[in-house]
């Protein structure tokens, strides 16, 4: 029998594209993983497809990384699946673990899948890096402009409390907080004011 397995890494992809693919080629049954990412070890529908296939089944999928978290992770359910006489067709790369030609295209494709990553990853990264040096904002936006921790430091100062501040601007509390802790960073801690004092 052939069974398909489909993956997205996020909620708001669609997955319809692959379970038609899938069908299209003869699964007659679909194990699915909806938002989780390949990295994630706990898969429920991959779970699930491993639990119930058995000596002759094919398992069907779009791309070999929509199977494995990594070219070792790949291989080792090829292996798992092969102890089993179960194959993998993967439609996309054109690859039938059935025969050992196919077994060492998996190894190699699984391999240069992991590079890709690691080479997406650094450069993400060497980003990241460079932005910083331009002195550019990393991470979320955050929820208060400068004018408005600046006037947020101020109110304080004049005797607003916290509460009175996060109604003004509509965040929570521990966002004025923050600000607060931002702005008496590295004045010594003798003068630094407390929550309680904050709260007065």
């Amino acid at each position: 029998m052939i069974y398909g397995y489909a993956r997205v890494s996020t909620s708001d992809q669609n997955i319809s594209m692959q379970r038609e693919a899938l069908s299209g080629a003869g699964a007659i049954e679909i194990f699915e993983d909806s938002g989780i990412s390949g990295t994630v070890a706990n898969r429920p529908g991959l779970d699930a497809l491993l639990e119930t296939v058995s000596a002759g089944d094919v398992v069907l999928v779009w791309k070999l990384d929509r199977l494995g978290r990594s070219a070792r992770n790949l291989l080792e359910l090829a292996e798992l699946l092969k102890s089993k006489g179960v194959s993998i067709r993967s439609l996309q790369d054109g690859i039938d673990t059935s025969g050992p030609l196919g077994g060492f295209l998996l190894a190699i494709l699984g391999a240069v899948g992991e590079l890709e990553r690691e080479t997406i990853r650094e450069r993400v990264k060497a980003g990241m890096q460079a932005g910083r040096r331009r002195g550019e904002h990393q991470g979320r936006k955050p929820k208060l402009s400068r004018q408005a921790r600046q006037d947020v430091v101020d109110s304080v100062a004049n005797g607003l409390t916290v509460k009175d501040l996060a109604r003004r601007y509509n965040v929570n509390p521990a966002t004025i907080y923050r600000v607060l802790s931002d702005a008496v960073q590295g004045v010594e801690r003798g003068e630094r004011l407390t929550r309680k004092q904050l709260q007065a």
